[in-house]
């Protein structure tokens, strides 16, 4: 944050606003892309934007966290409950296992099950 505000503006004034980082509103971005498509396409082209903040340096588990955190607030609550059980489940494993990426795209995969599910709870049980 203290290179944003660098770049914003030197030297740093008192009423200065904190930009949000770059790989945050992209992460923001991709909860929102989450959220507003669930199908296999859009899963893939989710599973590249995780693959993208991998590669630039951001934390698989901070990628995690701000991921969760996101998808929550267009949640009601009894969704928040299911997909923070399934967020702990799908971080301990990411944690126990070495492909990060492969445990980040299984949540995201999860979450747009459990999404879709309570978006169309008919279409769901006509199955």
């Amino acid at each position: 944050m203290l290179e944003a505000c660098k770049v914003q503006q030197y030297p740093f004034t008192v009423g200065q606003d904190v930009p949000e980082i770059d790989w945050q509103v992209f992460l923001r971005e991709t909860a929102n892309q989450i959220v507003q498509e669930q199908s296999p396409a859009k899963l893939e082209a989710v599973r590249e934007r995780l693959y993208e903040l991998l590669s630039q340096g951001v934390p698989s588990d901070v990628i995690f966290r701000g991921l969760v955190e996101n998808l929550v607030k267009n949640c009601d609550m009894s969704l928040k409950t299911q997909t923070l059980n399934f967020a702990s489940l799908y971080e301990h494993r990411m944690q126990q296992g070495s492909k990060h990426i492969f445990h980040l795209e299984a949540f995201v995969a999860q979450f747009m099950a459990l999404y879709k599910k309570f978006l169309n709870p008919a279409s769901v049980m006509e199955r």
